[in-house]
């Protein structure tokens, strides 16, 4: 009789329901994501702890195999993200459409290069994957254009640029040393020198192309503007890339991609509204946002270099305060200063022509 009532007590455990379900809801839902699900996603939806969906984990991939023995289901990490999926997801029709789509929209960040060899280059690989698809899958992305679309801000034109950029693109890849006759923004009219240069990467930024690699004549790894650039010459020279060189570890700490010392800076922002806007934003790594018996909020970051974020702080105009380091906070009320005064001044000849125009 006690085993009867144990073997009832087992058969009527809730939990192993449960588990079932959620197991089964987990499957269900990685059937509609071709890419995964994070780990952190499936714990708010089921509302389980990360040790519970490992238990879950373990217990599908032992349970749940093909007809060869191989689990359907893997965990694939992004840095350090981990997502679960099923291992035959991206071998189904409906994640080729997927990844076109996703192709198309890495391509259409790149409009702010168009009529270059880099837009053109990627618009002929688009095509020919395009191509290569099946009829159901290309009625499938009909209207893609329009379901993916990029607007570029203040890019540069590099229509002009062409023959330099594809000389750039060929020695960054076969890694031939270029000969660079760059015009600084700081060396005013003096005419410039030439300058060997081992090119490492080649890197979009705020709608600009920056090349960014290591100069022969100051010896250290520098980065330089594409449009800036008046001669681009191959040189029949190789050179080694560095083992140990990466663009993510050299623009770490930067704000933005021009470096300098490392520099604690605190910044007010008055209003709850731009406060929110700013929360929203990835603004640097170190950032931290901390609220202030007044109603306002204190961003705080170390930042590498100073020059992006004193621009960067002007563009907020009345919404930001910089309070440390001193230097910084001279230098914004400098130029908001002679910013108003131009405003002010009645008597200038600019002041005249607005008078004109109106």
């Amino acid at each position: 009789m006690a085993r009867l009532k144990r073997a009832g007590a087992a058969r009527s455990r809730p939990a192993t329901y449960h588990t079932a379900m959620r197991v089964a809801r987990i499957v269900h839902g990685l059937m509609s994501r071709p890419f995964g699900w994070s780990f952190a996603a499936i714990q708010d939806e089921l509302g389980i702890s990360e040790r519970t969906l490992l238990r879950y984990l373990a217990a599908s991939r032992r349970e749940l195999v093909d007809a060869d023995g191989e689990p359907i289901v893997e965990v694939v990490r992004h840095g350090d993200r981990r997502v679960l999926r099923l291992v035959s997801a991206t071998r189904t029709p409906e994640s080729s459409s997927y990844q076109a789509l996703l192709f198309y929209f890495a391509a259409s960040v790149l409009q702010a290069l168009d009529g270059t060899v880099l837009k053109e280059g990627v618009q002929d690989l688009w095509e020919s994957f395009y191509r290569m698809l099946p009829p159901d899958q290309q009625r499938r992305l009909a209207g893609f254009d329009r379901k993916f679309f990029t607007v570029p801000y203040l890019a540069k034109d590099y229509r002009a640029f062409d023959e330099r950029l594809d000389t750039i693109l060929r020695c960054l890849v076969h890694q031939y040393t270029l000969r660079i006759v760059y015009e600084s923004p700081w060396r005013g009219a003096q005419d410039p020198e030439p300058q060997d240069f081992d090119p490492y990467t080649l890197a979009m930024y705020r709608g600009g192309l920056y090349l960014i690699g290591r100069s022969h004549k100051h010896r250290r790894i520098v980065y330089l503007a594409v449009e800036r650039m008046r001669t681009v010459t191959k040189l029949a020279r190789h050179f080694d890339y560095p083992a140990r060189y990466s663009p993510v570890r050299h623009t770490e700490g930067t704000f933005g991609i021009v470096d300098g010392p490392e520099t604690d800076v605190a910044i007010r922002i008055p209003d709850p509204d731009g406060a929110a806007l700013l929360r929203a934003r990835r603004l640097h790594p170190t950032q931290q946002f901390h609220q202030q018996p007044d109603g306002s909020m204190l961003l705080t970051m170390t930042v590498r270099g100073t020059a992006e974020l004193e621009n960067w702080v002007l563009s907020l105009g009345p919404h930001a305060e910089v309070l440390a380091p001193a230097e910084l906070r001279a230098r914004v009320a400098a130029a908001l200063e002679a910013a108003a005064a131009q405003y002010r001044d009645e008597k200038s000849p600019a002041a005249d022509t607005r008078r004109r125009l109106q």
